[in-house]
């Protein structure tokens, strides 16, 4: 054994070796319980033969009586038997009896002295077997059969015994089974001797050998798993170490996962009581990663974060703790340190992400925004403190991203603020206090092309909520499928008599992700029996990212229903012409930042002028919103583009306003 080797290493090696004793053990107890089971077997089989050969007997004596009876009452019996006609009671009584006994020797005699006892005797030093003829008005006469050597071997030929002997006394040859033949006072007239039954023949000699090679080799593969146990426990022990490595590290990085990472956290808090020091919990997750994933797939994300997680364990110290929580967040946990050292270190993580990852599929950038809490009060709960650095992790997030952010106590007082506004927006899908507006969208010759309806939410207590807070809100805490039902059923409700004027509904990416998205729209088609046809669907370009089977799916079932797609925000994205094309996408939106910064720049005109010759030569309808000025409208009408939404067209207006103006539109 390996010098090396702990106590417990060599404790598991010692736990091996015993099997193959073990093993060697359970041969020779089955060699035992096999030569047992045999044994009973064999004994078994000797009685079972014993039992059926002497009821066998009984049964042919009571035949071979019936079968008197019956010769006996045959037309002619009584008057030949009378007359004595030796001859016909030879042809027609003793031939038909030794045919049955198979005894050579079959007399008819009168029933008296010796000759008139039914049943088995001992006569004139042979045994006979008397069977009684019994007839009215002659007689009384025994039908007389000696037991001799054909009616031995009749009987016993039934039975498969063509080696049977009988004797009337004298030594019986061994290992023979016999069947004592008694007369009716209970007295051994003869012994009926056949060879004994021998299951355990066929083995006999081959079992020996057979166990004997069986030992050998099992002798053999115990001596070699002997020699091997020190491997088998090695390769034991290092599954083991990988098994507990694996509960405590992340897979994909190998870096430290959650339960280490709070392992650590509690040990670090520990010191801190001990020692009053401080320490930081910064939490990392990364911008525009789901964008990575989307665009290059899950094996570019799954490089990147190996990247991130390689990058942040060289930037940090050796005391310091780097975590992979899952997804794209991290962990760090800076032991004794105060604010001036967690800023220092978030920022040189920042700074770190500024040089681009070099991936197989590409190079990209991404950024990272940090949450970060300082933990002074050793007190505190790990999964507390890890609360605090998401808290601040969240205002990163909410403040622009790529940014670090200090948690502060009054973080507590904004989420639950979120969670109030959470709530209500439950109840306000419940109760149906949420409401619809419709902007129109008019081409250049002053009459309107479609309506995009859009959600508003006017809270009692907060006012009016826009859309960009509980939209996001809805997608944040799983209400966003809610939403999306309560807007189709609105708007089919609202829009069911405008005729043939277009709608537009806005359908996020999380929606065409559901595998009951198409389910929930066409049962509300079918219950406000609206046109599918009437109906566009608008969708950002961050919906037709990557290859997602089930919005690609829900894409073309929207289209075979008639439906026709909007792509709402272009130019902000990634999306591809082959996405363009793929999706069949019927009309692009020019994203409202293009069009305000026309008065800006003539950057902003070459773009807007490259999107709307784009769109020509896909031969798609193109809309310019968020118009808001008479110069914006010439400056894209000089690009070509004719369809304008805006509030230079309309505020949006409620339902009921626009009801007598399309009711039976039919331009």
């Amino acid at each position: 054994m390996d010098s090396k080797s702990s106590p417990q290493d060599a404790q598991r090696k010692g736990l091996l070796r015993p099997i193959s004793g073990l093993l060697v053990g359970t041969l020779l107890l089955l060699a035992i319980a096999a030569q047992v089971t045999l044994s009973k077997i064999n004994l078994s089989a000797h009685r079972f033969s014993e039992d059926i050969i002497a009821r066998s007997w009984d049964h042919d004596v009571e035949i071979w009586q019936e079968t008197v009876r019956a010769l006996a009452h045959q037309e002619q019996a009584r008057a030949r038997l009378a007359a004595n006609d030796t001859r016909w009671i030879d042809e027609a009584i003793l031939a038909p009896m030794r045919a049955v006994t198979g005894s050579r020797s079959v007399r008819l005699v009168p029933a008296r002295g010796e000759d008139g006892m039914a049943g088995l005797w001992v006569i004139e030093g042979q045994a006979k077997l008397n069977l009684p003829l019994v007839l009215s008005g002659v007689g009384p006469y025994m039908i007389q059969a000696t037991l001799d050597e054909g009616m031995v071997t009749s009987f016993s030929a039934q039975h498969g015994q063509n080696a049977a002997i009988l004797q009337l006394g004298g030594k019986l040859p061994p290992n023979h089974m016999v069947l004592p033949l008694r007369n009716p006072k209970g007295g051994a007239v003869a012994v009926l001797a056949w060879p004994a039954l021998d299951p355990y023949s066929a083995v006999r000699f081959d079992l020996p050998i057979a166990l004997l090679a069986l030992f050998g080799l099992l002798a053999a593969a115990a001596w070699f798993f002997m020699r091997r146990s020190n491997t088998i426990a090695s390769d034991l022990i290092a599954s083991e170490a990988r098994a507990r490595h694996l509960a405590f590290h992340d897979t994909l990085t190998g870096l430290p996962n959650r339960a280490m990472m709070f392992d650590r956290l509690g040990q670090s808090l520990a010191m801190s009581r001990r020692y009053a020091g401080e320490m930081a919990v910064h939490c990392l997750d990364l911008d525009r990663f789901k964008e990575v994933n989307d665009t290059l797939g899950h094996h570019a994300g799954d490089e990147l974060i190996q990247q991130v997680g390689r990058r942040l364990s060289e930037l940090c110290r050796d005391s310091d703790t780097v975590a992979r929580l899952g997804g794209d967040e991290f962990v760090i946990l800076q032991p004794e340190a105060d604010g001036t050292g967690a800023s220092h270190l978030a920022q040189r993580v920042l700074k770190l992400f500024e040089t681009p990852f070099e991936l197989e599929a590409g190079v990209v950038e991404v950024g990272v925004s940090i949450g970060v809490t300082l933990v002074s009060n050793p007190e505190i709960e790990p999964a507390e403190a890890l609360r605090q650095a998401d808290l601040a992790l969240y205002g990163s997030k909410e403040n622009g991203r790529n940014r670090v952010t200090f948690f502060e106590p009054d973080m507590d007082a904004a989420l639950r603020m979120r969670r109030n506004l959470e709530s209500d927006l439950r109840k306000a899908l419940a109760d149906g206090s949420l409401t619809m507006v419709y902007q129109p969208q008019m081409n250049g010759r002053g009459s309107i092309d479609a309506m995009e309806a859009l959600v508003r939410w006017n809270h009692p207590e907060r006012g009016s909520i826009a859309p960009s807070i509980f939209v996001p809100l809805c997608e944040e805490s799983g209400l966003i499928l809610d939403l999306g039902e309560f807007v189709f059923r609105r708007v089919f409700q609202e829009t069911a008599g405008w005729g043939d004027i277009r709608v537009a509904i806005n359908v996020s990416a999380l929606q065409l992700r559901s595998p009951m998205f198409m389910a929930t729209l066409t049962r509300l088609v079918a219950e406000f029996r609206v046109n599918p046809e009437r109906y566009e669907i608008e969708i950002t370009e961050t919906a037709l990212l990557g290859d997602d089977g089930i919005t690609r799916d829900n894409i073309t079932m929207l289209k075979q229903e008639g439906f026709s797609i909007a792509l709402d925000d272009f130019g902000t994205g990634y999306s591809s012409l082959n996405s363009l094309k793929r999706f069949s996408v019927d009309k692009i939106k020019i994203d409202r930042s293009f069009v305000h910064n026309l008065e800006a720049n003539d950057e902003a005109e070459g773009l807007v002028d490259a999107i709307v010759k784009l769109g020509r030569a896909l031969k798609l309808d193109v809309v310019a919103e968020g118009v808001e000025t008479e110069h914006q409208r010439e400056r894209l009408a000089a690009c070509g583009c004719n369809t304008f939404q805006g509030f230079l067209v309309s505020r949006p207006v409620p339902a009921e306003e626009l009801d007598g103006l399309f009711s039976g539109h039919n331009p």
